[in-house]
């Protein structure tokens, strides 16, 4: 991967987290509050759009899947980091949501996060594993 590729999924990374995190302020009561069902349907559809959002960033900066380790740790990171201050002080800052709902977010940013990078990690080692096509070996 290029510098340019890191500074660009960096700030894609950090544009998703923000854009997020305004969305779930204003609808988070209804997403962690509500029914264990829709908890749980949050999560899933969310860890599958972000693998989606992954994948098509990934191919659309052309990065082959053996960086696709280093692209997520790019495109995470902003928002890893970015929740810190906001589960700190997550009864100021995400007003629409009771404090004790802080847990039940914070629960579904790790599983977010864990199913994108472990994603990323498989991918990357299948990549990793592929035998060289016989023209490259030969070199």
């Amino acid at each position: 991967m290029t510098k340019q590729d890191n500074v660009s999924i960096l700030l894609v990374g950090f544009g998703i987290w923000a854009a997020a995190t305004l969305v779930y302020r204003q609808v988070g009561a209804y997403c962690f509050e509500g029914s264990a069902l829709i908890y749980w349907l949050n999560i899933f559809s969310t860890a599958g759009l972000c693998i989606l959002a992954f994948v098509g960033l990934m191919r659309w900066r052309q990065i082959a899947p053996q960086n696709w380790l280093q692209g997520v740790a790019c495109l995470a990171l902003p928002g890893m980091l970015g929740e810190i201050p906001i589960l700190a002080n997550f009864a100021k800052l995400m007003r629409a949501m009771q404090p004790e709902t802080a847990g039940r977010y914070g629960a579904f940013l790790f599983a977010c996060y864990s199913v994108l990078i472990g994603f990323a990690w498989l991918m990357a080692t299948w990549a990793a594993r592929k035998p060289l096509p016989a023209a490259e070996s030969a070199l």
